[in-house]
Order: structure tokens, then C-alpha cells, then sequence
């Protein structure tokens, strides 16, 4: 897609670029990480036995290892390489552990959210299909790079019902489809009755009417939206009600209904707040806070 400058009411076409090695694009990100993806750097190169994976990251908010393989044109290879990299994640946990505490002086971790980001300038229609099956815990970025400009855009793939166990038969498969959990909306959904689904779908409409970024991301935990990688609010459904977490500094709330989380609990740099919904009734209210939370996001 053709990138233009505005000039004294002039459009002037910026040339594309790439990066004259693999290594430039991964060192670039790689100092970028926070802020890029809102993830925390630990080192490059890591593995071992033939086995080289380029970059390994932590996700200070799920607590889940992030593994990224970098490539300056096309990828070559997604679910064999992704697959074969979780493996050696999950075998090698302690050697992870060790580099974690070594840099960020931790050893919070929680494996099931476990995942691999591709960076990449394009990707295949195959690669695309296969990323887009059930238990597949893979991402997959494009990047483009002009004069003084470089974006990065998650690639949206085709969803499937397949899962990735019953197409991979391997060991390996089978072990990172039972310890490394990709949630979908669906499975919060179980949880609701009838009546909050319904309830949840509204606010759904609604958040994603902010923003044709918007990206929903599923945890263990919650559902939650970003543009790119700060959860400006977060849903937790229950069986009755709705709990969302909105992450921003400061909320007009005159009707007092939001309730704050303790800065002892230890979840974020950026406060939460928090309120449980049972119904439609103060819907536009309860949006206008998330609209808030939304317009004070720092990667909007």
C-alpha cells in the first residue's frame, strides 16, 4: 500500500525500505519491545541442541513467556518452527526461569500463556490457515518499513474449529496442547446465562465501536481490548453479572459506581478500576468510563 506525506497540500510518495539483514529488523524491535508489544526484552538467541530461537520476551501482565522469530521478507515456516520452539520452552523451563530472575528479577510464571510472535513482511495464505486453528498460541505480524516510517499490524486469520492436536499428531503437539491453553471468547461464554451473554454482547458492540483496531484477546482469566498492547479494559464474565477492569489513571465517575484496586495487589504500573453489571440499565454510563479508560490508552 502506498505511503504518502503531506507537503504544503502536496502528496508526496514515500519509497518503501527494507532492512539490509534479519538482524537489523530484530534488533530494531527488539529495543522496542514496551513499545511495540507492552512486552519486557530478556535476551536473544536462546535454545540450544541446533535449535536457535531468536528473541525471548516476558509478558508482565499474563505472566506468559513470549518466543519471536523474526524474518526480513516472508516467512518460511510457522506451526513446525512455532511448534518446535514451545517445545523447548516447556523442557527447558529452568533455563528460562534462570535468564527471567537474572533480568527482570522474577520468576512469576505461568506457562499455560505461553506463546510465539512472527514478525514478518508477508505471510502465505497457507501460513495464515494453519495459524488460525484452535490451540494454535501463535501470532503473526506484519511490518512495513518507508523513510522514517515503520509499522507493525497484527495479521487477522481465518478462524477455524480445527484443533491443532488432531492435525499435528507429534509428542510435541500433544504435550503444548495440554499445557499451553489459547482461550476463545466462546469459553468465557460457558460460564453466562442467557441473560449475560446478551449483556456481554452489548458491551462488545460497544468497545468495538471506538476503534477499527481494536484487537479482543482472550486469557485464562478475562477478555481483553487493546489497540495494540495496553488493555484499556478488561471483562470477566460470571454466571449473573459482568465484571470489567478499566486501566487508567484517573476516572470522572460522578455517580460513584467504580470501585478501585489496591495498589498492594500488585497488578500494573496503571490503576484499575472496577465494577460488576448485572443489566443493560446504566449501560451508557458504564461505556462512558470505558471510553475514558479507551482515550487514555499510551499506544492508542
Amino acid at each position: 500500500m502506498p505511503i504518502f506525506q503531506v507537503k504544503n497540500k502536496k502528496a508526496i510518495p514515500l519509497k518503501e525500505k527494507t532492512f539490509e539483514s534479519e538482524r537489523e529488523l530484530q534488533k530494531f524491535v527488539d529495543e522496542n519491545l514496551d513499545e511495540f508489544f507492552g512486552l519486557k526484552f530478556i535476551k536473544r538467541e536462546f535454545g540450544g541442541q541446533g535449535l536457535s530461537i531468536d528473541t525471548i520476551a516476558y509478558d508482565s501482565e499474563t505472566k506468559g513467556p513470549v518466543l519471536i522469530e523474526y524474518k526480513k521478507d516472508t516467512q518460511v515456516s510457522v506451526i513446525d518452527q512455532g511448534i518446535a520452539y514451545l517445545d523447548w520452552l516447556l523442557n527447558h523451563k529452568g533455563d528460562y526461569l534462570i535468564l527471567l530472575e537474572e533480568k527482570l528479577k522474577t520468576k512469576d510464571v505461568n506457562w499455560s500463556q505461553a506463546r510465539v510472535v512472527f514478525i514478518a513482511k508477508n505471510y502465505s495464505s497457507h501460513q495464515l490457515r494453519a495459524s488460525g486453528m484452535k490451540g494454535v498460541p501463535f501470532e503473526l505480524w506484519r511490518y512495513d518499513l518507508y523513510e522514517n516510517l515503520f509499522s507493525l499490524q497484527m495479521v487477522e486469520t481465518p478462524k477455524s474449529d480445527v484443533f491443532l492436536s488432531s492435525i499435528i499428531k507429534t509428542k510435541a503437539a500433544k504435550e503444548i496442547s495440554k499445557e499451553i491453553k489459547t482461550p476463545i471468547v466462546e469459553d468465557h461464554l460457558k460460564k453466562a446465562n442467557d441473560k449475560t451473554k446478551e449483556l456481554f454482547e452489548a458491551i462488545r458492540e460497544r468497545i468495538f465501536s471506538l476503534d477499527d483496531r481494536i484487537i479482543e484477546k482472550p486469557v485464562t482469566w478475562y477478555i481483553g481490548y487493546k489497540v495494540r498492547y495496553f488493555n484499556f479494559v478488561s471483562v470477566h464474565l460470571f454466571k449473573d453479572k459482568i465484571k470489567i477492569h478499566v486501566r487508567v489513571k484517573k476516572i470522572d465517575d460522578p455517580k460513584k459506581l467504580f470501585k478501585k484496586i489496591p495498589a498492594s495487589y500488585g497488578w500494573g504500573k496503571t490503576p484499575l478500576w472496577y465494577v460488576d453489571i448485572f443489566d443493560q440499565k446504566n449501560l451508557d454510563y458504564y461505556f462512558s468510563i470505558i471510553k475514558q479508560a479507551y482515550e487514555a490508552a499510551p499506544d492508542r
